[in-house]
């Protein structure tokens, strides 16, 4: 079955630290692709000018075989004073799924988002095959309570994915 991954980087980095581990990409990278042979697998994250821990990082994710979709982080500040980085990926990774949605018959999404529930809804709709990879605490609820797709919690693969 043809399938593509679509990874909200911010989502599965905060959504493991917030349970005391980090994800090994090379290992996710395998995972995905020998566990449901993905075709593709796009990491979307936002990109801080001038970083070169970052760049060097994006350049290991692409020696991978990711296909890297970056934006830049955008800093401003709240009403409170605090500042606020944003690289509002959601709406590109929605872009790229709806292009390529004549490639796969199954979606992999790790993201637990709510803003993607709409998404997810048209593919199942579409007859397309749709897992969502997130972690349970952080994903929305209408996510988890959608009819129609697997959902896996992210915790599940720690032994597999994991750093050491």
């Amino acid at each position: 079955m043809k399938t593509y991954a679509y990874i909200d980087a911010s989502n599965i980095i905060y959504g493991t630290r917030d349970e005391g581990w980090k994800v090994d990409f090379k290992k996710l990278y395998k995972y995905l692709t020998e566990r449901y042979q993905c075709a593709k697998v796009y990491y979307f994250a936002g990109k801080y000018k001038d970083s070169v821990k970052q760049d060097s990082f994006y350049k290991k994710l692409s020696s991978f075989k990711y296909e890297l979709v970056l934006k830049p982080v955008k800093i401003y500040l709240a009403p409170d004073g605090t500042k606020v980085r944003k690289a509002n990926c959601d709406v590109d990774l929605t872009f790229y799924a709806m292009r390529d949605k004549d490639l796969f018959k199954r979606g992999i999404f790790l993201t637990g988002d709510g803003d993607f529930e709409i998404l997810f809804k048209y593919f199942i709709e579409q007859k397309k095959q749709v897992i969502i990879i997130a972690n349970a605490k952080r994903t929305a609820r209408e996510i988890k309570k959608l009819q129609g797709i697997q959902f896996n919690d992210l915790s599940v693969l720690k032994k597999t994915i994991a750093r050491q």
